[in-house]
């Protein structure tokens, strides 16, 4: 006869069958753990990792399409102590990877040849994803030409350009392979002036997994890379010469904490270099992977210049043109118009203008306030995304 519980005349399971309830729903468990597992495992294998690992030797796994909190297994290479020029050099150098795409060119006699763009780059995955300059491969991408990594093995593959993205000049590319040695990748967060440094890369595209050293010489260096655009980047006195954009910059525990640009460095000038910070390149990864583009980006829909360029003692950007069906020329902007005022801010130059903008994001509203012929107007705009052709 089945037994009821007295307060809800629920019927209750005969005793004796208790044990083999408890085993069943061990069964259960166990099985579930077990599909969760290889479900899992099925994932990772085919999400690709990037080794993020914080001075204290606590790592973290990060996907280049997701950012996850899963703790990993750190780099038995990598021991979160200081270490040696020497012990940094054999740490890195087997991650990092010469960069070379054909291009066509016209000499001096304007006949057409085919040239060489060198450059370098380095692993941040097991898998094949390689953090370069987009600089060094934008000919091959617009020019729909080969890009062909050298491993430090001598190893050569033809790259996958996954995406380039000339507003930080970061550029992802992909080569077939597992179990590749992929750099050890650290903040630049806590990075102080006078810290040591080191560069790694192909200066001259010739002189092939080179090391220099050198310092942190300023932290926050606005370079302008044109009217409307500035990258953040820090300065440092290590010698870095064409061949070296896109090869890492390592602090003094062997990891990652840049991506050398020597685009922007000056010629002639001794002791002066930039590097891109590689928590923004890493950024800029996950869109690049997912998107082939940084997603997010607003668009004004103008180009400006300086007013004091056009008029003396003017203050503010100028608009020079607008963008046909842009959100300026909806909201009513007009060459000629001089832009003084950005959701509160002042705006004295173009300066000032990329400045308020790396705030914003597609879809904000944002209040600007403008003169015209001397009279002063308000305007409200949604700002547009940033799409590129």
């Amino acid at each position: 006869m089945a037994n009821f519980d007295p307060n809800t005349g629920a019927p209750l399971a005969p005793v004796q069958k208790k044990s083999g309830g408890r085993i069943a729903l061990i069964i259960v468990c166990l099985l579930l753990v077990c599909a969760l597992a290889f479900g899992l495992g099925s994932v990772v294998h085919w999400v690709s990792r990037l080794r993020i690992v914080p001075r204290s030797g606590q790592a973290r796994v990060y996907t280049v399409t997701e950012r996850a909190s899963a703790d990993a297994a750190v780099d038995p290479a990598f021991t979160g102590e200081e270490l040696s020029a020497a012990d940094i050099y054999a740490l890195l150098t087997p991650s990092c990877v010469g960069v070379t795409t054909s291009t066509t060119i016209t000499n001096v006699f304007g006949q057409v040849t085919r040239g060489a763009i060198t450059g370098s780059g380095f692993l941040i995955s097991a898998d094949g994803y390689i953090l370069t300059n987009n600089h060094v491969i934008e000919t091959a991408a617009a020019e729909g030409l080969e890009v062909k990594v050298m491993l430090y093995s001598g190893e050569e593959y033809t790259a996958e350009i996954i995406g380039g993205d000339s507003k930080s000049d970061v550029a992802l590319l992909k080569i077939p392979g597992k179990d590749l040695p992929a750099a050890v990748l650290g903040t630049f967060a806590d990075t102080r002036v006078g810290e040591e440094i080191y560069a790694i890369g192909n200066p001259l595209g010739e002189l092939t997994y080179s090391m220099t050293g050198g310092i942190v010489s300023a932290l926050d260096r606005s370079i302008p890379i044109s009217n409307s655009v500035t990258i953040d980047m820090f300065q440092i006195d290590a010698a870095i010469n064409n061949g070296n954009s896109g090869g890492p910059i390592v602090n003094r525990y062997g990891q990652v904490i840049g991506i050398a640009s020597a685009k922007y460095s000056s010629s002639g000038v001794e002791g002066l270099g930039f590097a891109i910070p590689i928590d923004d390149a890493l950024r800029v990864v996950d869109d690049l992977n997912a998107w082939g583009y940084v997603r997010g980006r607003p668009l004004l829909g103008v180009t400006v210049g300086n007013a004091e360029a056009y008029e003396a003692g003017a203050s503010g950007a100028v608009v020079i043109s607008v963008n046909p069906g842009s959100c300026a020329q909806k909201a009513g902007l007009q060459t000629g118009d001089i832009i003084v005022e950005a959701d509160g801010k002042e705006i004295a130059d173009v300066a000032a203008l990329l400045a308020a903008k790396k705030a914003w994001r597609a879809g904000d509203t944002v209040a600007l306030v403008y003169l015209r012929e001397g009279t002063r107007y308000t305007v409200t705009l949604t700002l547009d995304e940033d799409v590129p052709e």
